[in-house]
């Protein structure tokens, strides 16, 4: 059963899109008391109460409209025919209710396949930009050395993330320790629903030809336009830190939707 404090501290940490209603004054007589909260997700669903009625309907069509505008906002609802301030609820309490909308941001979602030497060095280079940042690997060893991801998974890289896992417009980086691991996970990607905004791999101009070939050969008319192999700008350098450098570097400028290249020949 679902902690409605747990999915709040995950809102928090980014991992999706919520609202959170908040009741923070209460005058006179009403179903809840100050206090009271409830989460509404994007579809509607919620956690918690408000009170139930049509205040809470209310509020539910009210945080729902949020996810349009994004911005935070009190309303008081009036549970009274005489009153005549605050939004009319048609309840007959007698009372009325403030609530605050809190809305909660999903941050940008960043799967990394791989948590060898360049997906230790992508981690830490991230920790500072707002990143959620999920690293998979099917190893122990390996993913217990990993600091400062949001979420470590220690499964297998076939089975790692269903379809309901994945958050769409996501950032993925393919950096496992075996060519045949890159290739499922490419192909899995392609075939799935997931709709990532980009798909970077590690790789060298031979494996590139091969793996895309292989791609190619399962998935007709796939969209090349959102995957980079290799993976990276090319800044120089071939340590694990350099390489994580030029992967960052390169997933800002899709993210921004620039080229790269020196800001000094920009006009």
């Amino acid at each position: 059963m679902k902690n409605i404090y747990n999915e709040i501290l995950e809102l928090n940490r980014g991992k999706g899109a919520g609202v959170l209603v908040t009741v923070v004054l209460k005058t006179g007589s009403g179903p809840v008391g100050s206090g009271a909260r409830m989460l509404v997700y994007p579809d509607g669903s919620i956690l918690g109460t408000v009170g139930g009625g049509t205040i809470e309907k209310l509020a539910i069509e009210k945080a729902r409209n949020i996810y349009k505008t994004h911005e935070n906002c009190l309303e008081e609802f009036t549970m009274s025919e005489s009153a005549s301030d605050g939004t009319p609820t048609g309840m007959l309490c007698g009372g009325t209710a403030t609530l605050f909308f809190e809305y909660f941001a999903p941050k940008n979602h960043l799967y990394i396949f791989g948590a060898g030497h360049v997906g230790k060095a992508l981690v830490y280079h991230l920790r500072n930009l707002d990143y959620f940042v999920t690293v998979i690997d099917d190893r122990k060893e390996v993913l217990e050395k990993i600091s400062g991801a949001d979420k470590k998974r220690l499964r297998s890289f076939e089975t790692a993330l269903s379809d309901k896992d994945v958050v769409e417009n996501s950032y993925i980086i393919i950096a496992t320790y075996k060519h045949k691991y890159d290739s499922l996970i490419l192909k899995r990607i392609y075939k799935s629903d997931w709709n990532p905004k980009y798909i970077g791999m590690v790789s060298s101009r031979r494996k590139q030809e091969i793996i895309l070939n292989d791609l190619k050969s399962e998935v007709k008319n796939a969209n090349m336009e959102l995957c980079f192999i290799p993976v990276g700008l090319d800044i120089g350098g071939s340590s694990p830190d350099e390489i994580a450098l030029s992967i960052i570097a390169e997933i800002q400028a899709v993210r921004y939707g620039k080229s790269g290249g020196y800001l000094r020949d920009k006009n």
